[in-house]
């Protein structure tokens, strides 16, 4: 017949085994939801600055494409630190580009009287080997985003007389 102390002991090595087996998954599981939780922040943090990027075009005037890319360039550079300590493991590999006619001069309407985009991308490695949670995840994640600004309606050039395009300057 056993007594009250051995049926105490043995629920307790019990629960140590459980705990054993239980314990590394559980860790497993948490360092999983921190590295989704890091990746989205980082992607979101990318996303952001090429989307400044991309508005930053539009402020110098129509055809100014030296000023457009610089404005861009440092929207992005300053929206987006690679060296701060929320960052550092996010490395820019393709810097921001941006394209559109309007940084040609032109300001293209489509059908609907829309004018056609500035359209900016940038290339990033997500690198996980510089957090703490690299025992787990120890590979890099390529991201790529792309952002699309509008020139404003009241931005549009004058038309003149003999233009090809009424909004050409």
């Amino acid at each position: 017949m056993r007594t009250g102390r051995g049926r105490r002991s043995g629920q307790r090595a019990q629960a140590a085994i459980e705990m054993a087996l239980v314990l590394p998954i559980m860790i497993v599981i948490v360092c999983g939801f921190v590295g989704m939780m890091l990746e989205l922040r980082a992607e979101n943090e990318f996303q952001t600055a090429v989307d400044l990027a991309a508005q930053a075009t539009l402020v110098p005037p129509l055809g100014d494409q030296a000023a457009s890319e610089a404005d861009s360039a440092y929207a992005f550079s300053h929206t987006f630190n690679p060296y701060s300590s929320e960052s550092g493991y996010l490395s820019v590999t393709t810097p921001v580009n941006c394209e559109g006619p309007y940084l040609e001069g032109e300001i293209d309407l489509n059908a609907q009287g829309i004018p056609a985009p500035v359209t900016c991308t940038a290339q990033a490695d997500l690198d996980f080997s510089k957090t703490p949670i690299s025992i787990f995840w120890f590979w890099s994640i390529k991201l790529s985003t792309t952002a699309e600004a509008y020139p404003s309606q009241y931005r549009q050039c004058q038309t003149t007389s003999g233009s090809a395009s009424a909004y050409q300057c």
